[in-house]
């Protein structure tokens, strides 16, 4: 098999353009064995916020006596040399590295993308929370090579999940990433060839990681559509987030959000009148629920499934036809 490298990098901030890094980790590994480890502290030559030693631990003083990038890179591509990279949210890590000049060709993996197709149930796809979710003991702490070891961990398990699909969804996942530029495909072209050549039958699949294709359930009658939809009341619909409403006596520490309110019911007319929307709402505004519940009681009110995808899926161009979970580039970062 082929010897991968996983890669955390921990950095001043989220823009590769105007920030730098502090820590860089790798750990290479086959299969399951982990072959080596490597990290460093780096000297970004510039002051590390507060928010930042925070998360991390790691201050000016920690990094004062650091090499810069610069100096310590010629270790670092040593060390990958052209092994695949393999990152959580791996476009974070590589855009830092590769715009210091490193790793310009190296394949790029990235277990966000694994975990969005192979486990679309997952309550969370931050680093931490798909560790947990996957049963791995090591904690991701915002350090970069206890990240490193737990993305490393985290592979191996989706790559497992990957070879019990059945061939055939195997075969359509490799075809169709064939049209796109995304940082999965290599997994499961390599699951593939693994399950192609020890002839296994794919085993039952775990709950947490059932496919998305060909699991539909079997046991409900059909939809039919209504041919005049009933439309939704907005205010109605809004009141299922106002105090003492359904989510202020399920949630504690409820806090109503008027912005939130204000998107539900713009989705509300938008699932009754049959009519397009897209909303760019900031972080906090609670855009999950504002579309979800509207589409689920117009859903129920209608007999019908109703399709809505959030903003981050209309950008990513992904492969595969249903949910794919919300990604902002601070995913992994500030979780």
């Amino acid at each position: 098999m082929t010897s991968i490298v996983s890669i955390d990098i921990e950095s001043t901030g989220l823009d590769e353009n105007r920030d730098a890094i502090i820590e860089i980790a790798a750990v290479k590994f086959n299969g399951r064995r982990v072959e080596n480890e490597f990290t460093t502290l780096i000297n970004p030559g510039k002051h590390i916020p507060d928010f930042i030693t925070g998360l991390t631990g790691i201050d000016d003083k920690m990094v004062r006596e650091a090499p810069r990038l610069r100096d310590m890179a010629h270790e670092l591509t040593a060390f990958v040399g052209d092994s695949p990279i393999l990152g959580h949210n791996v476009k974070f890590d590589i855009g830092f590295l590769r715009k210091a000049g490193l790793f310009q060709f190296n394949q790029t993996i990235d277990t966000y993308e694994l975990a969005s197709v192979l486990m679309p149930t997952a309550s969370r796809y931050n680093l931490g929370s798909l560790g947990q979710q996957l049963n791995i003991l090591l904690p991701a702490t915002h350090r970069a090579l206890d990240d490193a070891r737990v993305t490393q961990a985290c592979y191996v398990r989706l790559l497992d999940m990957a070879r019990e699909l059945p061939l055939k969804t195997l075969q359509e996942i490799v075809e169709l990433g064939n049209f796109v530029d995304w940082d999965a495909g290599w997994v499961f072209e390599q699951a593939l060839q693994l399950q192609a050549k020890d002839g296994i039958q794919p085993r039952q699949t775990r709950s947490a990681s059932k496919p998305i294709i060909g699991t539909a359930r079997k046991d409900f009658a059909p939809i039919e559509k209504n041919e005049e939809p009933i439309a939704l009341d907005p205010e109605e619909i809004a009141s299922v987030l106002e105090y003492g409403g359904p989510f202020s006596q399920y949630f504690e520490a409820y806090e109503q959000r008027p912005q939130q309110v204000d998107m539900l019911k713009a989705v509300a007319q938008a699932l009754s009148n049959g009519n397009h929307l897209i909303v760019e709402a900031g972080t906090g505004v609670g855009k999950s629920f504002a579309y979800l519940v509207p589409a689920a009681m117009f859903a129920v009110q209608n007999n019908t499934r109703r399709h809505v995808r959030s903003p981050e899926q209309y950008a990513g161009g992904r492969i595969h036809q249903h949910h794919q979970p919300a990604r902002p580039t601070d995913q992994k970062r500030y979780s």
